[in-house]
């Protein structure tokens, strides 16, 4: 049972690549709105990452994280149709932070109520 856990992490890595590699854009409904795909898809990342992955050290899997959304925009770069873009790598990073803050306080959370303490 234990591959039930890496399991999101995979799917979410696999949607970040495909989004992030295909040869076309995704389509926009607002400007800008890909820095906010971006910061959710990272979120994700870094949050599926901490489950898949409990007991390695917080060093890797946020060199993993930040690497893998580092060498999704140096690929774009090889693509005719798209280009890389610092504003995305912003995004990454800050998605990225704010899923492990975010899977932090879970963690904090779920400990808190299963042992009964008030916060």
């Amino acid at each position: 049972m234990r591959y039930l856990r890496v399991l999101p992490f995979f799917a979410v890595l696999a949607v970040i690549l495909f989004a992030g590699l295909k040869p076309e854009p995704l389509p926009e409904a607002v400007e800008q709105q890909d820095k906010l795909h971006h910061l959710l898809g990272f979120a994700a990342l870094a949050a599926t990452s901490r489950l898949a992955f409990p007991r390695a050290h917080f060093i890797w899997l946020l060199t993993i994280c930040l690497g893998t959304g580092l060498l999704i925009e140096l690929g774009q770069g090889l693509l005719p149709n798209r280009t890389p873009s610092t504003g995305d790598v912003i995004a990454n990073t800050l998605g990225v932070m704010l899923g492990w803050i975010g899977s932090l306080w879970l963690k904090s959370w779920l400990r808190a109520r299963r042992y009964g303490c008030a916060g």
